[in-house]
């Protein structure tokens, strides 16, 4: 069972290493006596395909395990709070122009490998294609930021934050896991120093 464990560990660890994460924190604040924390819940999203209930519950999870692993303990007291702790998400429609060039700057691999069945490549009456190749995308941008407030001053202490393409995602433990991997991503750069800056 612990070989199991760690091999999901080692897994997860190896995931995040992959997303892009960047943080800001406050260099006067000595988050050394950080030991625990209490929830400040933002108000949902008006979309709610990016906030809903279960979204939601999947952030709240994943943070609470994160910082269950730091050491760190939830309590439902604010005033017992060393820091509290938040999110934001935010979604944003993308498109991508891929140009590809000629037939001759990528003749033999990828994505010509189906030149041969294109106008221009011989099956369509020309023995040559010299257009450009452009390829138009469409895709989706997810933003998660995780902010540690100060519980008196309720003043921003520490900003995570992550942009990442969403994948398809077809299965309740398939969206589970991504959120998790992402607040884990995050969460391994704070407090500051605790891990090597990308």
């Amino acid at each position: 069972m612990k070989k199991i464990v760690m091999a999901v560990v080692l897994a997860l660890l190896t995931a995040c290493a992959g997303v892009p994460v960047s943080t800001d924190y406050s260099q006067e604040f000595d988050f050394s006596g950080v030991s625990t924390y209490a929830w400040l819940l933002p108000a949902k999203h008006a979309d709610p395909e990016i906030d809903n209930d279960l979204v939601r519950q999947r952030v709240v999870d994943a943070v609470d395990a994160q910082f269950t692993a730091k050491g760190l303990k939830q309590v439902a007291d604010v005033s017992q709070a060393s820091v509290l702790v938040s999110y934001q998400l935010g979604q944003e429609d993308k498109i991508a122009i891929d140009n590809f060039g000629s037939w001759y700057t990528h003749y033999g691999y990828y994505p010509c490998y189906h030149c041969g069945y294109r106008p221009g490549f011989g099956y369509f009456g020309r023995s040559h294609f010299y257009d450009d190749d452009i390829w138009v995308r469409n895709y989706k941008e997810s933003t998660l930021m995780i902010d540690v407030i100060d519980p008196a001053s309720k003043k921003l202490l520490w900003r995570g934050m992550t942009k990442r393409v969403i994948p398809s995602l077809k299965t309740p433990e398939e969206r589970r896991l991504y959120v998790l991997e992402t607040v884990s991503a995050i969460l391994a750069k704070f407090p500051p120093g605790s891990a090597v800056a990308r």
